[in-house]
């Protein structure tokens, strides 16, 4: 192989083509991604969880204090988002772990398809 003067590749002396498995879906319906967890598997991302969102004008904002409270604008009863990097990947319900909260994931988004 030869290189240009920025050190890049500029020719290859030899190169051989490999087939590559279709990552588009597998023909039983299931995501790829399910038979590549040592691929994938260790990739940390960020999920959050949206309960709702509410507005409020710059002055309602200084004068937030102890106590008070901000209405949303989703019901008690509605699903929570799941968020991946701004991305909604799926739903989910409130719930109680131990002393912690959770979220019960009741829906989740198709992967998307190219």
């Amino acid at each position: 192989m030869s290189s240009n003067a920025s050190g890049l590749a500029a020719t290859v002396d030899l190169a051989e083509r490999v087939e590559l498995a279709d990552l588009r879906g597998r023909a039983d319906g299931q995501p790829v991604a399910l038979g590549h967890g040592a691929l994938l598997g260790g990739v940390q991302v960020g999920l959050s969880v949206m309960v709702g969102q509410a507005q409020a004008s710059l002055a309602a904002l200084l004068e937030l204090k102890s106590g008070t409270v901000l209405p949303l604008d989703r019901q008690v009863d509605s699903p929570l988002d799941l968020i991946v990097n701004g991305l909604l990947v799926g739903r989910g319900e409130l719930v109680v772990v131990g002393d912690q909260f959770g979220v019960r994931v009741t829906e989740v988004a198709p992967l998307a398809k190219d």
